[in-house]
This record gives structure tokens, sequence and C-alpha cells, in this order.
């Protein structure tokens, strides 16, 4: 998991969050990111979910 404090959620603050969690656990190729948030734009933009991709791994959404 990863953690980034912002006053608000823009898609770089998430992407960078995701990048961290993804270095700190070593996310195996092939899991699924659950972002649990719903379809807010951030966590459903192209560079999140290119982000996730390019680490081999699938969005849940």
């Amino acid at each position: 998991m990863g953690s980034s404090i912002d006053s608000i959620q823009v898609t770089n603050l998430v992407v960078n969050t995701l990048a961290m969690a993804i270095k700190q656990r070593r996310a195996k190729r092939g899991s699924t990111v659950d972002a649990d948030h719903g379809v807010q734009g951030q966590f459903t933009s192209g560079s999140f979910i290119e982000r996730i991709r390019s680490a081999g791994s699938m969005p849940s959404f």
C-alpha cells in the first residue's frame, strides 16, 4: 500500500501513490489493483490505468 497526502486528489497524486505501492509491495505480475474509489476521474484516468498495466497488473474496474 502506498500513501500520499494533499489537499485535493489529482491524477498525479494517485499515480505517484500507486507507483510507491507497487515498488514497496513488489507487486507480482498479473495481480489486480482495486482502488476502491468507484469511478472518480483520477482513479480511472488513462495515466493511472497505464501505470497499473505497465507494472503487469490489471485494474479491477
